[in-house]
């Protein structure tokens, strides 16, 4: 093994988290009050989305953009209620209802989401993550084949497949989650600490040596202290 390069360890009172913290991303459809072009399109879709429809959504955006997220879920109920058939509504209401701890209730909205659009990565990738916090393990691999079977682009669905692998003790569709993450995103680096975690578990001690030193090079870039501390204890202990 090479000499490993001096990297100082800062003083931290590290909690040790386990894989499955390390996953994240919810999509909200817009997290700016302004609808963006592509939201532009999405609300044109529905002829039936009159004028007080689009108010309320972008009333919604705006609470959500301030982490408002009751009175989020109070303009989305009135937009629903008003188009029963407005996907995106449902979606962030669902995410709103998660946010603030309702999780079967913010999966029972992206059902409804994923029923009206059964076409759109987003909401199964979010419904996914949702399962996956209610441990319902299975169903949010199987919405994340989804979301990337509409979207093979999903670095983030990628990582978070792969941490569920890694929970079910899958270590190779694990380290393939992790290695198209990479792929499509070289500075995830989250995902290097996984998969060298994955690599370390395989006996594949070089492998995982590398990454976690390349997780904590792009820990330590991006400001993440905390997981930066926990790559420098791996590789440390990789050393000794």
């Amino acid at each position: 093994m090479p000499p490993m390069p001096p990297v100082p360890i800062l003083p931290s009172k590290l909690v040790v988290r386990t894989i499955f913290n390390s996953i994240e991303s919810l999509g909200f459809a817009n997290t700016s009050h302004q609808v963006l072009p592509d939201q532009k399109t999405e609300l044109r879709v529905d002829r039936n989305l009159d004028r007080s429809v689009k108010t309320f959504y972008v009333q919604a955006l705006k609470h959500i953009e301030e982490n408002n997220w009751h009175g989020a879920i109070k303009d989305l109920s009135v937009a629903i209620k008003l188009n029963p058939h407005f996907a995106s509504a449902y979606n962030d209401r669902g995410l709103a209802r998660y946010k603030l701890g309702y999780k079967k209730s913010a999966v029972e909205d992206l059902t409804v989401a994923i029923a009206i659009n059964p076409y759109r990565a987003k909401y199964y990738s979010n419904r996914g993550f949702m399962l996956c916090r209610l441990e319902d393990y299975n169903g949010a691999i199987a919405d994340y084949n989804s979301a990337l079977m509409l979207n093979p682009n999903l670095a983030q669905a990628y990582f978070n497949r792969g941490a569920i692998q890694m929970q079910m003790e899958n270590s190779l569709a694990a380290l393939a989650d992790f290695e198209a993450a990479i792929r499509i995103n070289p500075h995830l680096a989250k995902a290097y600490f996984n998969r060298g975690l994955t690599r370390y578990k395989l006996r594949e001690i070089q492998g995982g040596f590398d990454d976690f030193q390349r997780a904590a090079e792009l820990f330590k870039q991006q400001g993440r202290m905390d997981y930066y501390q926990e790559a420098i204890r791996r590789i440390t202990q990789l050393w000794d």
